[in-house]
């Protein structure tokens, strides 16, 4: 047997290890992160009917959000919450964006499954949110999907299929109806699709029938903002938005927050310092990634990086190199597409928050993976195995392997019996204990009969009902 063909064994059974490692992991822990237990798990419970407004009502902000915000990567977490019986589920959302991007590159490019999978888990806002029931893998994880593949069709000139246009017109819907901050990417990717089909003029039948897929799609892929607009006036709705600076109605003001050192600098310098990760703490020091990338406010990385700074280096460079060495056509238009990716991204609002665009890394992994891993497939995974060893370390392996608490072990730990004791059968307890206040629904707590309001203010709860603060 060559060297070649142990060093593939080899990645291959790390990549199948770690694979099943995290899907245990998946399966079992129960995540800590705050936006899991205040807006995720509920929506997710009350779309697919585990838990009511009967039993747990909003708070006035939740709800406007629950009628606003996309949901259908929530509803996908209630449906696997409801299938498989237990709230962890949810996280499965997430963890299979990685076996679903790794068969796409299979399919589209030949790039070895296991190759993709260890080239995804290096990036370490991936490797945190693969086991976790944040809805931001989902949703970049698929709008992804969607520019890589506009970048093949433009290098082959050739549109898809119509069958296959449908399943794209269909992840083009899934990103944009599971969060806001990514309908500017799916459009701009969609764009491109729908420039190529307008272009192939090799057959007029099948080029119709593409064009009409594409006119179904859109409102279809737009079906939130739509619904808002026609509801309440404001595609983005609750959120604060305005058009030729006249406001559109909300309900909240639309989120801005930077490090101190980058309160007064352009939307691409921060997306910048952010993916070079500029004011990051140590590798070292273990807590220089996170799922949501949280410091003190006066630290220099406050929700700055989680891309790995140095693998995106590497990245780039291995880009240039194809691009600049190679001179191919199809090299050429990753470069292109890189760009494109990093000028939309980039001027998007609060771009340095990298959960929010982890489509780019995603991209720039993935066209690196489509240019080298064919013909330099050991180096390939030489690479994304060594950023993986030093995200690892650096995170002690914490997600990697079942590390977590389960959620009766959460109930057991952050709910206060005091809160509830004593309330008479259909009484509505006034809980505000966020984030934890959805572990207080009966939905956890069997035989329970209460009825709980969740409160965002002291406003929520009247002093007869309180007894939760």
């Amino acid at each position: 047997m060559t060297p070649s063909r142990v060093a593939r064994l080899v990645l291959q059974a790390i990549a199948a290890v770690l694979f099943v490692s995290m899907g245990v992991a998946a399966l079992h822990d129960a995540s800590k992160a705050w936006d899991v237990w205040y807006y995720h798990l509920p929506f997710a419970a009350r779309i697919a009917g585990l838990v009511d407004a009967s039993t747990y009502a909003l708070s006035p902000v939740n709800e406007a959000r629950f009628q606003g915000f996309p949901l259908f990567a929530e509803a996908l977490q209630g449906l696997a919450w409801r299938v498989i019986g237990t709230p962890e589920a949810a996280n499965l959302v997430a963890f299979a964006t990685l076996p679903g991007l790794a068969l796409f590159m299979r399919h589209e490019r030949g790039v070895p499954v296991h190759l993709t999978f260890l080239a995804l888990v290096a990036i370490p806002l991936v490797q945190i949110h693969a086991t976790a029931a944040y809805v931001d893998l989902f949703a970049n994880g698929c709008a992804a999907v969607l520019v890589l593949a506009a970048w093949g069709a433009v290098v082959r000139r050739e549109a898809p299929s119509p069958r296959k246009l449908a399943g794209l017109a269909l992840v083009a819907a899934a990103a944009a109806n599971s969060k806001f901050q990514i309908v500017p990417v799916v459009l701009a990717a969609a764009g491109v699709l729908l420039a190529v089909v307008a272009r192939d003029a090799r057959d007029p039948r099948a080029r119709r029938r593409r064009l009409a897929i594409a006119l179904l799609a859109i409102p279809v892929v737009l079906a939130t903002p739509i619904k808002n607009a026609a509801v309440h006036g404001n595609p983005v709705w609750p959120i604060e938005l305005r058009v030729l600076g006249h406001p559109l109605p909300s309900l909240e003001g639309a989120y801005a927050s930077s490090p101190r050192w980058l309160e007064g600098a352009p939307r691409p310098v921060r997306f910048a310092a952010s993916a070079l990760e500029l004011g990051a703490r140590p590798i070292l020091e273990g807590h220089r990634w996170s799922i949501d990338q949280w410091t003190p406010p006066e630290e220099p990385g406050y929700r700055m990086g989680g891309f790995f700074g140095a693998y995106v280096v590497v990245n780039v460079l291995g880009l240039a190199w194809a691009a600049l060495r190679r001179r191919t056509r199809e090299a050429k238009l990753a470069a292109a597409f890189a760009l494109g990716t990093t000028l939309v991204v980039s001027l998007l609002p609060q771009s340095h928050e990298l959960r929010y665009y982890m489509v780019w890394m995603l991209v720039l992994v993935g066209l690196n993976l489509a240019l080298h891993a064919r013909e330099s497939e050991l180096v390939t995974g030489l690479v994304a195995l060594s950023a993986l060893v030093v995200v690892g370390f650096s995170t002690s392996g914490t997600y990697l392997w079942a590390s977590g608490d389960r959620v009766t072990t959460l109930v057991a730990a952050k709910v206060d019996p005091s809160a509830v004791q004593g309330a008479p059968a259909g009484a509505r307890v006034c809980v505000s204990r966020e984030p934890w206040t959805f572990l207080y629904a009966p939905r956890f707590h069997p035989g329970a009969t209460w009825t709980v309001q969740e409160a965002a203010s002291p406003a929520d709860c009247p002093k007869a009902q309180a007894g939760g603060r």
